[in-house]
């Protein structure tokens, strides 16, 4: 999964809740429920199509509870979680945080990918997979990942699983 000449451009990064919903057995887009599902999403992720950030990599570490089966994929496709570009991806979390600064500082247990995720995805124009839903409350406090990508200053495209799904066109039988 290195990129190579042959990895196409991302066009996704995704969250950790995607992943947990994959790797869970709750929800209608879990691996184990809609396996087509995991099979197409690995093969845009083997593609290059889909990454995401490094801090989902430490998400994920820092929290045993979210399932052994994706902590070990996880580590073993760790080139998957793409690196900080501090340059780029700062400045977005910069201009976020005049805003959103209690977004971009709610730290758990010292990680928190969400501002990275966002800046990721700005820096490189692509949209971000994620399970949070709109906030409808106007208090910036209580604001999640599609509040902050719907920001003009951001204009950052943010789906879930169900619209990736839709996006590909993907149908399952």
């Amino acid at each position: 999964m290195e990129d190579n000449l042959f990895s196409e451009p991302p066009q996704y990064t995704i969250d950790s809740s995607s992943l947990m919903d994959i790797f869970g057995d709750e929800k209608m887009v879990s691996k184990n429920v809609t396996p087509g599902l995991w099979e197409n999403i690995i093969i845009l992720i083997n593609n290059g199509i889909i990454i995401s950030h490094i801090e989902v990599l430490q998400e994920i570490k820092k929290d045993s509870t979210k399932g052994e089966e994706l902590y070990s994929w996880a580590h073993k496709t760790r080139n998957f979680f793409k690196d900080y570009n501090w340059t780029a991806e700062g400045r977005v979390i910069r201009a976020m945080s005049t805003k959103y600064a209690n977004f971009v500082n709610a730290k758990t247990n010292h990680i928190h990918a969400d501002p990275w995720l966002v800046a990721q995805a700005k820096h490189r124009g692509i949209k971000l997979i994620t399970e949070e839903t709109f906030s409808n409350s106007s208090d910036v406090k209580k604001h999640r990942l599609p509040n902050i990508c719907a920001d003009p200053v951001f204009n950052v495209g943010c789906i879930n699983l169900l619209n990736l799904i839709k996006e590909q066109n993907w149908q399952f039988h």
